[in-house]
């Protein structure tokens, strides 16, 4: 008999220790394969499938077990259209699962007959359950966990325990869960109970944290118990060296130097298989991708051991499909101007990945051939010894907002092993985070580019004003023209705020303008280059406040980046800012009419006090995230996100009845996870021989998608949302003049607006505000709000950033202000 397919469906709101015992115990049976856990979609007393799904990911270490979404709340229904959706070949065996829990074991015993029915006779709708799957009642001996006065473990005792504010009846219900992944869980769940039973609570929580005035302190019999829970944990790893916790980062390995080959050996067969994908990317160009040409050197230099990070077929994929969305038409250009040699540097890597190539034009195909001559991993960049080469750069800019373009959360990034994502919550927890460059605050101010350009400065707020910037008086003209729309629309007192904008842009412009003039034009043009290098910088002005006050008037500079003729990046020089501001105080021009100049404000970051608790916490979330689809800590997270949307999408092909082919699997895995629209979306649709679900991925691609894109991403935009938090707690220096008064204006101004925002008739706006309040409790509570907006820190070569509470409380203050 084949091995068993354990069907595990409930409703679970929430998970509890019982629930995943019971699995447990199935996915020790020698006889199962995996366990399917099936979660229906009803919420109970708040508590949503998402909650139980973060829950599961918290508590589960088994890569046996998985949970998966669906649509039914019968659990013997979902059990049943889980078998109706299989492929008509489908041959699998499958068991119910249950514990002698009421009903439990009496609905597995008709579960066989029924679907041998199913199979023969179908159902109402004349669907059937594939022939070829069999039932295997696989009887597991499991009494029910129990409290100690002897009731069941249940989801409903849980949720009375939420509404009764009983944290030790909660806490009995996951045994031998750890204490800060309980707390955790608690945390969610009671923010999520409190924010549905009575709306009363947010105002009343916030006017509580406003009027305390004394600063919250570790008391001698509080230090005392923490000292006996930390030397009781390092007992326990001490005793358990070898099975859990045991991450060294001090003998870790950061690269895989003198690895053995056989630990990622890519073989020519290997190679050849992803060239029709590779040609797919630049089909549209005319350009056909040569791995098997007469450049055996990069087949050689693929598997070389001194490569500082490990290239897989994944990353080369990656790395032609990044150059064929940046530089397709160049590249063609490029052939057309006889120049036939190139280099592309792809820094979007955790190690970036550098490939010289060659170009020749096929006429008796009519094609050019683009034929790798090399590639390596390295971090330093890349010296041509053939000075014709050209150079395709693909980065991520590193700087935030207006004309600076995007910096990523560590959870952005698909580049990042689960092993990188380890080390970033270490060093953040110990301090450590300027191992490689200084942590900054990223400030909350109106950001815009200067340079100097043809002798007076130049302003950029986007790509095209970049290669012709705006001078001061254009940058103030276009400013007031917005604010007199804003006047028209609003009446004047209503674009009163909008004024302030145009006074502080006018201030910018005066006060840049005769700093920048004492400077000399050989300063000038060493630094700006007339016009190719840009000053990323930001305005804080007391009277435009967002959401933090900061109660002077300066400009910071950020960095400095060079861009070439198209508006791209060449190089970002994260020191620049700090250069830039020290030549103008050299200057004694750093103190004008209504700003002074500052460099980038360097923080300094500490060791938090519970080290070892939040690193065994945050450690065993990430774990959960990896063991779900059996990962390693090598894998990078773009591993995950490849095998949650494949999930996605076999369970669609599934239910409506299409045995999908892998390479429409593949273009639509790659399509929703990694934006990859190299197939056009209509060309798909006419891959697929099923009309129901080609319907669906045409629905699915305009406008479904994007919620599932939030889903995939959530679990580690809550782990680093949570780190921010922790982390900026543990800040003393902020840029803010009076933190405490900052955050007591920024609670003040919360209270005022939720109080304004629930008593509006708008679904929308309710929902909304509901989902940043339950983030804001999920990250810690309003007690984790700080006076800045997060700090910037640098892993591994690229630049990041956490950001805590302030991400929500932004969304509120800062957006859903306009909605009233």
């Amino acid at each position: 008999m084949n091995k068993t397919t354990v069907l595990f469906p409930g409703g679970f709101k929430p998970l509890t220790g019982a629930h995943l015992t019971l699995a447990q115990r199935y996915a020790n049976s020698s006889n199962v394969e995996r366990v399917i856990m099936l979660i229906g979609p009803k919420e109970r007393d708040g508590v949503s499938r998402q909650d139980s799904e973060e829950i599961f990911r918290l508590i589960n270490t088994n890569p046996k077990i998985e949970i998966r979404p669906t649509d039914f709340n019968s659990p013997i229904m979902a059990a049943y259209e889980f078998l109706f959706a299989l492929p008509e070949d489908d041959m699998g065996t499958y068991a119910m699962a249950a514990s002698k829990k009421g009903d439990d074991y009496a609905r597995t015993l008709s579960f066989a007959g029924n679907v041998e029915k199913y199979k023969t006779v179908g159902d109402k709708k004349g669907r059937k359950i594939p022939a070829g799957v069999e039932v295997n009642p696989l009887e597991i001996d499991v009494e029910p966990l129990t409290y100690s006065n002897g009731d069941p473990i249940s989801a409903s005792t849980i949720r009375q325990a939420i509404a009764n504010n009983d944290y030790e009846t909660f806490a009995a219900s996951y045994p031998g869960t750890k204490e800060a992944v309980l707390k955790n869980i608690w945390q969610m769940l009671t923010g999520v109970q409190e924010s549905i039973f009575s709306k009363s609570w947010w105002g009343n929580q916030l006017a509580e944290d406003i009027d305390e005035v004394a600063e919250g302190y570790q008391t001698p019999k509080l230090a005392r118990a923490h000292d006996k829970k930390i030397k009781k944990l390092r007992k326990h790893l001490d005793r358990s060296r070898g099975e859990e916790f045991v991450y060294d980062f001090a003998n870790f390995g950061k690269t895989v130097f003198g690895a053995p080959l056989y630990e990622n050996y890519i073989t020519r067969d290997e190679l050849k298989s992803i060239e029709p994908t590779v040609d797919r990317f630049f089909k549209r160009y005319g350009i056909d991708v040569d791995f098997q040409g007469y450049a055996t050197h990069f087949m050689d230099r693929l598997n070389d051991p001194r490569n500082e990070g490990t290239i897989t077929l994944d990353d080369l994929e990656n790395l032609f499909l990044d150059l064929s969305s940046e530089y397709g038409e160049e590249i063609v250009q490029q052939v057309m101007r006889g120049n036939p040699s190139a280099v592309t540097s792809d820094y979007q890597f955790d190690v970036p990945i550098h490939m010289p190539f060659q170009l020749h034009f096929d006429q008796s195909l009519g094609q050019i051939k683009l034929i790798p001559r090399t590639v390596k991993s390295q971090r330093r960049p890349w010296r041509s010894n053939n000075p014709s080469d050209k150079i395709y750069t693909i980065e991520n800019v590193l700087t935030e907002g207006g004309a600076a373009g995007h910096m990523n959360h560590p959870y952005d990034s698909h580049g990042l092993t689960f092993n990188d994502m380890k080390e970033i919550v270490s060093r953040a927890l110990e301090g450590r985070l300027d191992m490689e460059e200084a942590v900054t605050e990223k400030t909350d101010g109106q950001n815009i580019q200067v340079t100097w350009k043809n002798g007076q400065p130049g302003f950029a707020r986007g790509i095209k004003t970049r290669k012709d910037p705006l001078t001061p008086a254009e940058i103030v003209a276009e400013f007031e023209a917005k604010y007199q729309k804003s006047v028209e629309a609003n009446g004047v007192k209503g674009a009163e705020g909008y004024k302030l904008v145009v006074d502080a842009f006018r201030a910018t412009a005066e006060d840049l303008t005769a700093s920048l003039s004492k400077l000399s034009k050989e300063t000038l043009m060493r630094i700006f280059k007339n016009g190719k290098v840009f000053a990323n910088m930001e305005i804080i002005y007391p009277a435009t406040t967002n959401v933090i006050a900061y109660e002077q008037a300066v400009l910071q500079f950020h960095n400095l980046v060079e861009y070439d003729e198209n508006g791209k990046v060449v190089e970002t020089d994260v020191t620049g800012g700090t250069m830039l501001q020290q030549v103008i105080q050299d200057a004694n021009a750093h103190m004008q009419k209504t700003f002074s100049f500052i460099p980038p404000n360097k923080l300094k970051l500490g060791r938090i006090e519970d080290f070892e608790d939040q690193q065994a916490a945050f450690f065993a979330e990430i774990d959960s995230l990896k063991n779900q689809f059996g990962l390693k800590e090598t894998d990078r997270v773009s591993e995950y996100h490849r095998a949650w949307w494949k999930d996605v999408v076999r369970e669609k092909a599934y239910q409506l009845d299409y045995a999908i082919p892998q390479d429409v699997l593949e273009i639509l895995t790659n399509r929703w996870a990694f934006n990859d629209k190299s197939t056009r979306i209509n060309n798909v649709v006419k891959m697929i021989d099923n009309e129901s679900f080609s319907a669906w991925v045409s629905a699915f691609d305009k406008k479904d998608f994007k919620a599932y894109q939030k889903q995939n991403i959530e679990p580690f935009e809550s782990i680093f949302l949570k780190l921010g938090a922790v982390v900026l707690k543990n800040i003393k220096n902020y840029l803010a003049v009076s933190p405490d008064k900052a955050v007591r204006q920024i609670k003040k101004d919360l209270m005022s607006l939720i109080k304004d925002l629930q008593t509006s008739d708008n679904p929308d706006t309710l929902k909304k505000l509901e989902t940043q309040l339950k983030k804001i409790e999920r990250i810690g509570g309003f007690d984790t709000i700080v006076p800045i907006e997060g700090i910037v820190f640098t892993y591994g070569g690229n630049t990041y950033k956490l950001t805590g509470s302030f991400a929500p409380v932004n969304q509120i203050l800062g957006v859903l202000k306009y909605a009233r």
